[in-house]
């Protein structure tokens, strides 16, 4: 039976950038491997959401073939699933990152902590905050976690803001929710309002939730340490995309008739992943890029071996893009290209009818540091295409097929080809 390996990875398309020569990070990477197979290729150039800048969340769901606007109830749950929390409807579920701030202002909404930090701050918390209701925090990786609020008196409701500067909840009148990347255009931090009148006691909570939680990181071993090693000291929670409810995908398996395994190391992409119906095979995001590739590359191919399609996930071109470090960025490319892809190309037998697909869940500006709503590259390898060159935007965008309009056309137009 024909093989596909579907690699999503984070933020990978980009906006030409002058120092590359007027190129793409993608563009100006050294890609031997990716060229080689280039003699059965197709590209697709797709909008994920129209003149909206997409989060992973909204991303990876329309890449996998879900239309975020009809199924997404809130990043939250599928961040909270993820880390093995275990949401239940009614439950209000929240993405949590420790950042920095200084006098009201944004410092950043991202303090990377190492995982024995994480683990102290996290016990902490659930052992020290007090609540009128109950709830658990998990730690996850760098400068995430995800928190769970359970209902007591009042029901908890999803109609509240975000507190993270550059993330902008929407509502939509079937209920779904999404959150979208606008740039931090002010820099005071302000607190989580209830968009609806319903929603007053939730956002009192988690404002609530907020101020406690201050206050016992800033009593903590871990914040003292790193104030006197001078290291950013997290001061700050910030919350987004509150959830009450189960997003309900429909299962992945049953829509296409194929075993589907997922090598994913980050909370939303495993939590997306269960939620599909799809077998997670955990991978540990690893400090060094090389172990990293690696390791995943290998554990791709132990899953080919068990299903039918297998979903990669990687996440660093994405991060790089936030620091605004382009150079870190093409050479994270050339090494999936390397370590991954090459792996992966001598694994997979195209003339038997197997398929790779490389394409990102959004694109990420290396130069404003955020996520874009451009459309986004995609590569498609399968015997019933033939020659074609220079994968990246432009190529995809000059050379690309007319059926994949959307992001969410991408996963049935693949099937099909198996």
């Amino acid at each position: 039976m024909a093989k596909l390996v579907y690699i999503i990875v984070d933020g990978m398309g980009d906006l030409p950038i002058n120092a590359l020569n007027h190129k793409t990070p993608l563009e100006y990477a050294y890609k031997p491997n990716i060229s080689l197979l280039l003699s059965h290729a197709a590209y697709g150039y797709p909008s994920v959401l129209g003149k909206l800048a997409p989060q992973s969340d909204a991303g990876v769901l329309a890449d996998l073939g879900y239309d975020p606007v009809k199924y997404s109830t809130g990043r939250g749950w599928f961040e909270c699933l993820g880390l093995g929390m275990q949401p239940k409807d009614g439950e209000l579920s929240l993405r949590v990152n420790f950042g920095q701030v200084a006098g009201g202002n944004l410092v950043s909404v991202r303090t990377f902590l190492s995982a024995d930090e994480l683990k102290i701050l996290e016990e902490e918390i659930n052992s020290k905050v007090a609540m009128p209701v109950s709830f658990r925090f998990k730690s996850g990786e760098g400068y995430r976690g995800g928190l769970i609020l359970a209902p007591a008196k009042k029901a908890l409701s999803q109609y509240v803001s975000n507190n993270e500067p550059g993330y902008k909840v929407k509502f939509y009148k079937n209920g779904s929710k999404l959150s979208f990347a606008t740039g931090v255009k002010i820099k005071k931090v302000e607190k989580i309002k209830a968009i609806r009148k319903e929603a007053t006691y939730t956002a009192n909570l988690l404002n609530l939730f907020i101020r406690k939680a201050i206050e016992v990181i800033k009593k903590s071993e871990v914040y003292k340490k790193r104030l006197n090693n001078k290291l950013p000291p997290p001061n700050y929670l910030f919350l987004r995309d509150a959830a009450v409810k189960d997003p309900a995908l429909p299962d992945i398996t049953k829509n296409f008739g194929k075993s589907w395994g997922a090598v994913v190391g980050m909370p939303l992409e495993k939590g997306i992943a269960m939620a599909s119906g799809m077998r997670v095979i955990s991978v540990q995001e690893k400090a060094d890029l090389q172990e990293d590739l690696n390791n995943k590359g290998e554990r791709t191919l132990s899953a080919m071996k068990m299903f039918d399609c297998v979903y990669l996930h990687i996440k660093q071109a994405d991060s790089a893009a936030h620091l605004g470090k382009y150079s870190e960025k093409y050479a994270i490319i050339e090494a999936i290209d390397k370590f991954v892809i090459s792996k992966l190309s001598r694994a997979l037998d195209v003339r038997a009818g197997d398929t790779l697909v490389l394409t990102c869940d959004h694109s990420t500006s290396s130069e404003l540091k955020r996520h874009i709503n451009s459309n986004i590259p995609v590569l498609i390898i399968n015997k019933k295409f033939g020659q074609n060159r220079d994968f990246g935007e432009a190529g995809c965008k000059a050379n690309h097929l007319s059926e994949l309009k959307k992001a969410t056309d991408i996963m049935s137009f693949v099937m099909r080809l198996l």
